[in-house]
C-alpha cells in the first residue's frame, strides 16, 4: 500500500507540478527514512534492566565459536552473493527508466490519447504507468531474490544475553521471544538458531560452545521448534 500510495504521488507531482518533482522527492525521502528510523530504533528498543530480570545465560565468544563452522563460510558466500544482488536493483532503475523513456512513453502516450480526450489526465497516466512499470519489474525481481536470501539471511551477534523476555545481541538490539519465534539446533556446528515463522528473513544464529545448556534454556521459554529442520 505504501509502495503504491508513493507511485501515486510521485505521479501526481511529476504531471502537474514537475518544476517541484526534486524538491518534493527529496523531502518525501527524507520522511520515509525518518519513520523507517523510527520504526527500527523501536522494534530493536532494549526494556528497562527491571523488565529483563536476571540474566539466564551469557555468550561472549560468539563470533570464534562461530568461526570454527567451515559450513559457514559457505552459507556467507551465497548470502553476500544475494545482498549484491538486492543492490544491485537499485542501479537498475536508472536502466529502467531510460528504456522506457525511448521505447515505450511515446506509443503509450499515443494509445492514451486515442482513448482519452482530457489531456490532463493523459499526462498524469503517462507517468502513472511508467511508475508502475518499473516498480513492479523491480518487485517481482525482489521478490525472487528475498526468496532465495531468507535461506541465507543469517543474524551473527558477536554475545549475546538471554533473558526471560527475550535475548539482547551486541548488547545494541532486543529479540523478544514470542509465538513467532522458533528455533533449529546443530549440536555438532554449536548453534541454535531463532526463526520467524512470519519473516523467512529473520534469522538469528546464537554460537556457543554450550549448546545443550542453551537449548535447554530456550525449551523452558516456551519457544518451539521450528518445522523445518537444519
Amino acid at each position: 500500500m505504501i509502495g503504491q500510495l508513493s507511485i501515486l504521488f510521485i505521479s501526481l507531482v511529476t504531471a502537474f507540478i514537475p518544476q517541484y518533482y526534486t524538491y518534493v522527492f527529496i523531502i518525501y525521502f527524507i520522511i520515509i527514512m525518518f519513520f523507517m528510523f523510527r520504526s527500527t530504533r523501536k522494534m530493536s528498543k532494549i526494556p528497562p534492566q527491571k523488565e529483563l530480570g536476571a540474566p539466564l545465560f551469557k555468550e561472549n565468544a560468539a563470533v570464534k565459536i562461530a568461526m570454527t563452522d567451515k559450513i559457514l563460510t559457505a552459507e556467507l558466500k551465497k548470502q553476500f552473493t544475494a545482498s549484491m544482488s538486492m543492490l544491485m536493483l537499485t542501479f537498475l532503475v536508472f536502466i529502467l527508466f531510460p528504456l522506457y523513456r525511448n521505447y515505450i512513453f511515446e506509443p503509450m502516450h499515443g494509445f492514451l490519447s486515442s482513448i482519452i480526450s482530457n489531456p490532463i489526465v493523459v499526462n498524469f497516466l503517462d507517468f502513472f504507468i511508467m511508475y508502475e512499470f518499473v516498480f513492479g519489474i523491480l518487485t517481482v525481481l525482489r521478490i525472487v531474490i528475498m526468496n532465495r536470501m531468507s535461506q541465507y539471511n543469517i543474524m551473527l551477534p558477536q554475545k549475546f544475553v538471554v533473558y526471560r523476555k527475550g535475548i539482547i545481541t551486541n548488547d545494541r538490539f532486543f529479540i523478544e521471544f514470542s509465538k513467532d519465534l522458533c528455533y533449529i539446533y546443530d549440536l555438532k556446528r554449536h548453534f541454535i538458531e531463532l526463526r520467524s515463522r512470519t519473516n523467512k528473513s529473520l534469522r538469528i544464529r546464537l554460537y556457543t560452545d554450550s549448546t545443550s545448556e542453551l537449548l535447554n534454556k530456550i525449551k523452558d521459554l516456551g519457544v518451539d521448534p521450528c518445522e523445518e529442520k537444519v
